[in-house]
């Protein structure tokens, strides 16, 4: 029996750390994350410690398919209370709400907030059909086969087309030929007023969904506990839609479960959600393929952008790229490209359009930062990085090279969309293929840093994984990071030839210390976790 989120709580909880504020020298966080009864019903808010001054909330509740999904990232004065007087206050930077990622497969994105998109919806005004008429037979213009799948309303109608795929490959027809259906009964005829892409809901079985307090114990209802940090652990299932006509078909004059047990599916997801106080959002992602199926990309994580709001800057930056230019227009992403307007077409980061520095090491993280114009700098208040592992994992280096042709991909929403593998690997991934992929979101307050760009950091597995950045020219730069690494091996990863570490063996309690010559330079290194 699945355990749904509903179930699980019948009310919002609201999380939030109780941990030390950041200090301008030491921009860590320590402490552990405080559960209780929350806001709003169906949503649950994670608090953690951001600034002097503000907290950060995120919230995240269920989509379109009854999966976890992010909602927004606010920040919320550090004396507001945690209830709803206290969260009115809170203001957001961050609205997320269609960042669960699907698959893009078989020609279409599905799972996550995504349904099967070839189901049409027409128009019929008056149309008189009744459930007797689910599953039923009608022909277009051209002959093609449509199925009634579901009533919409007297006026409203579901239909897919036969599915001419092969095997468990599903492909069906979008286009309507003529303004009009004949029904496999002679003498009954449909008018179509109009015809639009409805996507069908649900495409997704949801096997289990659960809050874990430390990733062990189940959080009491309604009740109050402290931890270190807390998963939610899902385990779903993508609904193969040429099965589900079948079903449909064979069952006709029926209403049917379009997520039935019995119901084939073509990949299942098992992801682990981990909120940590510091900030971090862990996906620990782990996908099966249970048939074959034709891969266009999956990214496991995406996002959309920053709100600038009353910011008068922002900006990206992603590691990795070179400047290029497009339709007249200049970008260069590694140097910090404004992003404060909606992008006049998508732009394509890959080997093929010669905006990366290597196609054997793609860019995996990509970073957006809000701030002021102050004394002639930029005053940074707001860090937001995406990002996949560098350490274990299909994300790699070495192993996306071999099945990741493009890096990622911004829509003129300015939505980001990476891509941890594509049709690189194969053109059809065959049933029994297993991934997994580690990402993470990471919210951070830049402020702090007199001359670093960036400074974050995750945990992955049983290490602390460390970022620095820089824009500028610096000698010996020191760099605070969080209690645990005090004293912790240090294991450089990567990191370009223009920067010097000259802490090289263990972090000392004062941080981390750095020079970087011209004007650009970047290291990442990890250090054990506490206990390692």
């Amino acid at each position: 029996m699945p355990t749904y989120l509903g179930r699980c709580f019948r009310t919002a909880l609201l999380l939030t750390a109780c941990a030390g504020t950041l200090s301008a020298k030491d921009p860590t966080m320590t402490g552990k994350v405080e559960v209780f009864p929350g806001v709003r019903e169906g949503e649950v808010c994670i608090r953690a410690p951001f600034s002097k001054e503000y907290d950060l909330v995120n919230v995240v509740g269920k989509g379109r398919n009854g999966q976890f999904n992010f909602s927004g990232a606010s920040l919320v004065p550090v004396s507001a209370d945690s209830d709803a007087q206290g969260m009115a206050k809170a203001v957001s930077f961050h609205p997320n709400g269609d960042d669960s990622t699907p698959w893009n497969i078989n020609g279409m994105y599905i799972g996550a907030n995504h349904g099967c998109s070839a189901n049409r919806e027409f128009t019929c005004p008056g149309h008189g059909l009744g459930v007797a008429d689910l599953g039923r037979e009608w022909t277009d213009g051209a002959g093609v086969k449509w199925y009634l799948v579901k009533i919409v309303d007297k006026d409203k109608l579901w239909f897919l087309s036969q599915d001419n795929g092969k095997g468990d490959i599903w492909k069906f027809t979008s286009t309507l030929t003529g303004k009009a259906l004949t029904g496999a009964k002679k003498g009954r005829t449909l008018q179509v007023q109009s015809d639009v892409m409805a996507q069908l809901y649900p495409a997704v079985r949801i096997r289990q969904q659960q809050w874990l307090v430390d990733g062990k114990t189940p959080v009491p209802r309604n009740g109050k506990v402290k931890c270190e940090f807390l998963d939610f652990v899902e385990e779903n299932e993508v609904i193969n839609p040429g099965a589900l006509l079948k079903d449909i078909v064979a069952h006709a004059g029926q209403e049917r479960d379009f997520a039935a047990d019995a119901l084939p599916a073509t990949v299942r997801n098992t992801i682990v959600y981990r909120f940590h106080p510091d900030g971090a959002i862990v996906l620990d992602y782990h996908a099966k393929a249970l048939q074959d199926f034709q891969i266009g990309y999956m990214g496991f994580v995406q996002s959309a952008p920053l709100r600038k709001g009353n910011y008068g800057v922002h900006k990206y930056y992603v590691p990795k790229t070179v400047p290029f230019a497009l339709d007249g227009a200049n970008y260069d992403f590694r140097g910090m490209q404004d992003y404060s307007k909606p992008l006049p077409k998508p732009l394509y980061f890959g080997a093929a359009e010669k905006n990366v520095e290597s196609a054997d090491n793609l860019p995996e993280r990509f970073i957006q930062l809000l701030g002021d114009e102050a004394d002639g700098r930029t005053q940074w208040k707001v860090g937001y990085s995406l990002g996949y592992s560098l350490v274990q994992g299909i994300t790699t280096p070495e192993a996306r090279a071999k099945h990741t042709g493009r890096a990622l991909f911004l829509y003129t929403s300015n939505k980001t969309y990476p891509s941890a593998l594509d049709a690189k690997l194969a053109p059809v991934i065959k049933a029994g293929t297993e991934f997994h992929c580690v990402a993470y979101r990471r919210y951070f307050n830049p402020e702090p840093l007199e001359n670093a760009t960036c400074a974050y950091w995750y945990r992955d597995g049983d290490r602390l994984v460390v970022y620095l950045d820089y824009h500028k020219s610096v000698d010996k730069d020191t760099v605070v990071l969080p209690p645990e690494c005090r004293g912790k091996r240090i294991t450089v990863v990567e990191k370009t030839p223009s920067l010097t570490l000259h802490t090289d063996k263990t972090v000392p309690a004062d941080g981390v210390t750095v020079s970087v010559t011209g004007d650009y330079g970047y290291l990442v290194f990890t250090t054990p976790c506490a206990g390692k």
